[in-house]
């Protein structure tokens, strides 16, 4: 079962294409991790997740 899904999330900041249609889901019990060079958008993720900020598109379930 899937506690957190990211279906089709972009996030646009500026002119910038932070985010380009991330999709990714997170189970129940299991141990997790995002693994990217600096500036991939990592923290920019988790932000959109955790609802600080909103993505320019997609959808985040929790």
């Amino acid at each position: 079962m899937d506690i957190i899904g990211v279906s089709n999330v972009c996030l646009t900041l500026g002119k910038t294409e932070i985010l380009k249609h991330i999709n990714v889901s997170f189970e129940e019990g299991r141990i997790h991790g995002l693994i990217g060079r600096n500036g991939s958008g990592k923290t920019m993720l988790m932000k959109c997740i955790c609802g600080f900020i909103k993505p320019t598109s997609g959808e985040i379930i929790v």
